[in-house]
């Protein structure tokens, strides 16, 4: 079931109360009718499933049917992103929320294409905002990822949590799988992910990312484009996470080999 998130002032004595964009959503675009249910999250990540009383494009009235404590959380996962061109980027940041980052930094690294504009940023940034939250929504996470603004890659390493497992997905790593790493760390351990650009990161930016303590990782035989690499990493991280909770098997098998230069990290089969 789909989730809508609410502002803590739309929680009231057993009804939650809707108006504005949301509202016009619901009663709108999904066309939705009195007697339905619907499962909302209010900013401290609480879940209501709640029954429609009445809906209008002007408000929406809900009966809580009961509430639900929030969700254990994820791992927190900062992906470290070079700009990509076109829509792949908004692809990557719908498909990366979906598979629980729960922060993005688009990179602007010495060999990337595409450059934001400042003058069309703060749209830009709205769009992609947008793009994550109904991405959150779509599937059921508690809260969207938080979106940084555009940076460079020392920049975006001076910002990730002090105790992050930090790594960069490589085509030439040989020696550390990722999804041999994963299992040996604490399950709340951050993580921070960089995937530089389709041409790879320059010499310089290797270096800073070596100083400040990145670790190369590979994923595998597999030659895959960045946004593609990215998803797969969070795919392996989560999905991990969830086995180390059940107890179920603590590593992935692959082996890694040296891809041509600028090619995209492989992947584990």
């Amino acid at each position: 079931m789909p989730i809508y998130f609410v502002d803590d002032s739309a929680v009231r004595p057993s009804v939650i109360v809707i108006e504005g964009r949301l509202a016009r959503h619901l009663a709108g675009a999904l066309r939705m009718q009195p007697g339905e249910r619907c499962c909302f999250v209010d900013a401290r990540e609480r879940r209501y499933l709640s029954e429609l009383t009445t809906v209008s494009p002007d408000r929406i009235t809900a009966t809580i049917l009961y509430e639900e404590p929030p969700a254990p959380p994820l791992r927190p996962v900062t992906l470290a992103q070079a700009l990509l061109k076109g829509h792949r980027m908004d692809w990557l940041l719908q498909k990366a929320s979906e598979l629980g980052a729960t922060r993005i930094v688009p990179l602007v690294t010495e060999r990337t294409i595409v450059r934001p504009r400042r003058e069309r940023l703060p749209a830009q940034l709205e769009r992609w905002r947008a793009i994550l939250l109904e991405a959150a929504q779509q599937s059921g996470r508690s809260r969207p990822p938080e979106l940084s603004l555009p940076c460079d890659l020392q920049s975006a390493l001076a910002g990730a949590p002090p105790h992050a497992s930090r790594v960069i997905l490589s085509e030439i790593e040989t020696g550390t799988m990722l999804g041999r790493l994963i299992p040996t760390l604490p399950d709340d351990q951050p993580m921070f992910i960089i995937v530089g650009p389709e041409g790879g990161l320059s010499r310089a930016e290797l270096t800073v990312a070596e100083r400040m303590g990145v670790r190369a990782v590979s994923l595998g035989r597999l030659t895959l484009r960045a946004e593609t690499a990215a998803l797969a990493a969070l795919a392996l991280i989560h999905g991990l996470g969830s086995r180390q909770s059940d107890g179920g098997n603590r590593t992935l098998s692959g082996s890694a080999h040296q891809s041509a230069p600028g090619a995209a990290p492989g992947m584990v089969q």
